[in-house]
């Protein structure tokens, strides 16, 4: 994935900003396991609303969670350098990928990807940051707003910031 980013050419004029997010979205789609997170956030939720509603907020979460990674990687594009900096099988299936996001002489930040056998490749199934896993963060935010506002709320919440 990481060569995939690098090989983007950021160069250019401002015509050149919609390319790269398309491709920074097909890196995304090619190497998250975006079905399967947007399945771990929605939890108990997926059992007890509707299928139809439970069909709309999958979809709108895997959107959400594409226009989010491409954010970070386009940032780190342009700010940082990634350095891998250990690996660890956890099992036959998972591995964790333990890097270091360097920006500039003494700032960095440290993320681990778990990345996990899908069928025939591996797909990063969550990633965390200063300890803190970013799908069980999502899946207690939004476990706590369908709580509270229920889930077709957080569902039109979700279609208005995917579509500004």
């Amino acid at each position: 994935m990481k060569q995939q980013v690098d090989g983007i050419s950021t160069k250019g004029n401002r015509k050149n900003l919609g390319h790269v997010h398309e491709k920074l979205q097909e890196v995304i789609q090619n190497n998250v396991n975006l079905k399967g997170i947007s399945q771990f956030v929605i939890g108990k939720h997926g059992a007890l609303v509707k299928q139809k509603e439970k069909e709309d907020f999958l979809r709108e979460y895997e959107v959400y969670l594409t226009s989010l990674c491409v954010k970070i990687l386009y940032k780190y594009m342009h700010d940082s350098e990634m350095i891998i900096m250990s690996t660890k099988a956890v099992d036959d299936e998972t591995c964790l990928i333990g890097t270091r996001f360097s920006y500039g002489d003494e700032e960095f930040t440290n993320i681990d990807f778990k990345v996990t056998k899908n069928n025939s490749s591996f797909l990063i199934s969550d990633v965390v940051m200063s300890g803190i896993s970013i799908a069980i963060n999502q899946r207690s935010q939004f476990s706590e707003k369908i709580d509270t506002h229920g889930i077709a709320s957080v569902i039109a919440e979700l279609k208005c910031n995917n579509n500004p």
